[in-house]
């Protein structure tokens, strides 16, 4: 199979890019300032801030549909349809776009705050209120276990396709007790898209865990 020069982009990314045009069967190639791939939207910038534009707006879309259409609106009913129908919008490839930014972070949440709301009896209270009589948690949170996950996976060997070296250990540059613990290290960066990558971002959650929950014998003892 062929690649078609009229169904392919050109993203020029870094500082100072030289933006040189490119052509394929003596067609050129247009430029793009940003392009879905495998449901993820990647911006010259490599920052999520256009995704999350999107998903949001469409798991608002969702959520306000829902609203519409409901007749029942008990909690298990609010809850069991946002679980089905607009979290996984919010959650699809997360650990490939997870934001760093506030406004990026609050804007996800605010679409749980909304589908919280909607269930009577407890509007008024506040949002960590209302998730608890959900028994739910933030977002945010859901993310960050999420990426544990992935790390515990990756450590073990449990998903393949990934170089052994995607992850770096305190036992490739220092000869500490922690080494035997499995401590990760960030590499040293200067920009933020690099510092908030995945292998750097889930440094200091992973080194926080006890010992015991890193060690965890299964995925299913891990969390």
């Amino acid at each position: 199979m062929t690649i078609h020069p009229l169904k392919t982009v050109v993203l020029h990314f870094g500082y100072g890019n030289p933006r040189y045009q490119y052509t394929m069967n003596g067609c050129t190639i247009s430029d793009a300032s940003s392009v879905r791939d495998l449901g993820v939207i990647v911006d010259e910038s490599c920052s999520p801030s256009s995704h999350v534009q999107t998903i949001t707006k469409k798991a608002n879309g969702v959520l306000s549909q829902l609203d519409r259409t409901l007749i029942s609106r008990n909690q298990k009913v609010i809850t069991g349809l946002f679980k089905t129908f607009v979290r996984p919008v919010l959650e699809s490839a997360v650990s490939a776009w997870s934001p760093w930014q506030k406004q990026d972070i609050n804007a996800i949440e605010r679409i749980q705050r909304r589908a919280t709301r909607m269930i009577p009896g407890i509007g008024t209270l506040e949002y960590e209120d209302r998730l608890k009589v959900c028994n739910m948690t933030t977002l945010e949170q859901r993310r960050r276990r999420g990426d544990m996950i992935e790390v515990y996976k990756l450590i073990n060997e449990f998903t393949s396709g990934v170089n052994k070296d995607f992850l770096c250990f305190t036992s490739q540059h220092h000869n500490f007790r922690s080494v035997e613990n499995k401590f990760l290290v960030s590499e040293k960066c200067r920009l933020d898209v690099r510092k908030n990558f995945f292998s750097n971002l889930v440094v200091n959650c992973w080194n926080s865990l006890p010992l015991d929950v890193r060690e965890a014998d299964s995925v299913n003892n891990f969390f």
